[in-house]
């Protein structure tokens, strides 16, 4: 589908360790438009998950929780556990997906797939890859241990998952709003980033 909007988008998402920040920031300077970052870090996830693990986790974190596109602490740090419905949540952060699209660039996370799943001319990721792989490449990545990193790997995943699915009814594991899934155990670096850019431009065509 021709691109009639202007400004290039492409989208990511990806299970824990398969590399998509550095390869996002790549493509993005490749194709010479901006890199809008994910809401949360891996860090932020991890910290918040353990702060609660004594309230019963991962269901009483996300009734609770407010993604970092949304309030934001001086240091612009997420504020995590701000009270917020689910409805003005979803707002916020479609709003925020629809400007960083006017804008142009490559998108993180923030359910930009299906919240842009209409937009003509994007270009959906989602990036896959073998567990054992993952949690061995997120713990060079961020430079903690591989027990540190397997802890954190089904934790931020489904994290990340339950959320989309709290706020958007959407769930980022399938592959129906995506029109790439690659397997980044399979490829390299250099290859996953040539593939993204190969088919960003021809959407954009």
């Amino acid at each position: 589908m021709t691109n009639t909007t202007g400004a290039q988008v492409v989208t990511m998402w990806e299970l824990y360790g398969c590399g998509m920040e550095q390869i996002a920031a790549r493509v993005a300077q490749e194709l010479n438009i901006p890199l809008h970052g994910q809401a949360f870090s891996s860090e932020q996830v991890e910290e918040s998950m353990a702060r609660r693990e004594k309230e019963g986790a991962l269901g009483r974190f996300l009734r609770n929780l407010t993604p970092a596109s949304l309030p934001t602490s001086s240091s612009g740090d997420a504020v995590i556990g701000q009270a917020q419905t689910v409805e003005d949540t979803t707002r916020q952060v479609t709003a925020d997906v629809n400007g960083f699209a006017a804008e142009g660039g490559v998108i993180l996370g923030r359910n930009g797939a299906f919240v842009l799943k209409d937009r003509p001319g994007a270009l959906h990721v989602k990036l896959v890859g073998q567990t054992k792989v993952r949690v061995a490449r997120a713990a060079r990545l961020f430079g903690i241990s591989e027990e540190r990193s397997a802890k954190r790997q089904p934790l931020e995943d489904d994290f990340r998952r339950e959320l989309s699915r709290q706020y958007f009814r959407f769930d980022p594991t399938t592959d129906d709003y995506y029109d790439l899934v690659i397997d980044t155990t399979r490829f390299n670096e250099d290859q996953v980033v040539a593939i993204i850019v190969a088919a960003a431009k021809a959407r954009a065509a």
